[in-house]
């Protein structure tokens, strides 16, 4: 499996996938929605409040998927794709985009959990195709600034040699 270590995301894709979040959270009611990688950083973010720490949330929600996927492994289960956290207020859905970015959707008990899990699914379609121009477009952009850096520094070493 690919590492998306250092993943590059330029401005248009981070917009579009702005744009699915919104939708995504518009559509399901959603208190929050967030795309995190599965380091639980968080990539994008819609939400209705500022009140939460999502910085700390990203994490924590990845810490319970990874635990949930090795639950998965324990029971013979290939693993677990999606895992929904009831509250008494507020639930939480996440699904696994690929094997690369988590999908999370905070909502309320009005909103019906399989309304959540369909929209959830037509967004992480979306984000897919949104990660594989990202995943493309990310190589192109660290060879250019791994060209950069290593001109630099050949420049500069070259300079210093030849300095008077």
């Amino acid at each position: 499996m690919e590492q998306l270590t250092n993943i590059v995301v330029s401005p248009g894709e981070l917009e579009a996938i702005a744009r699915l979040l919104e939708r995504l959270a518009q559509e399901s009611s959603a208190s929050h929605v967030l795309l995190l990688d599965k380091s639980g950083q968080v990539i994008a973010a819609q939400q209705q409040s500022s009140e939460r720490d999502i910085v700390a949330l990203g994490a924590l929600l990845a810490g319970a998927f990874s635990s949930s996927r090795q639950v998965a492994e324990i029971l013979g289960e290939r693993d677990f794709r999606g895992i929904l956290q009831q509250g008494v207020h507020e639930s939480i859905y996440t699904s696994l985009i690929r094997e690369h970015w988590l999908l999370v959707v905070a909502f309320d008990k009005q909103t019906h959990v399989g309304l959540v899990k369909v929209l959830a699914r037509r967004a992480s379609d979306e984000l897919e195709r949104v990660l594989d121009r990202v995943l493309s477009g990310s190589a192109a952009a660290k060879e250019q600034v791994v060209n950069v850096q290593f001109r630099n520094s050949v420049e500069n070493t070259i300079d210093y040699l030849f300095r008077d």
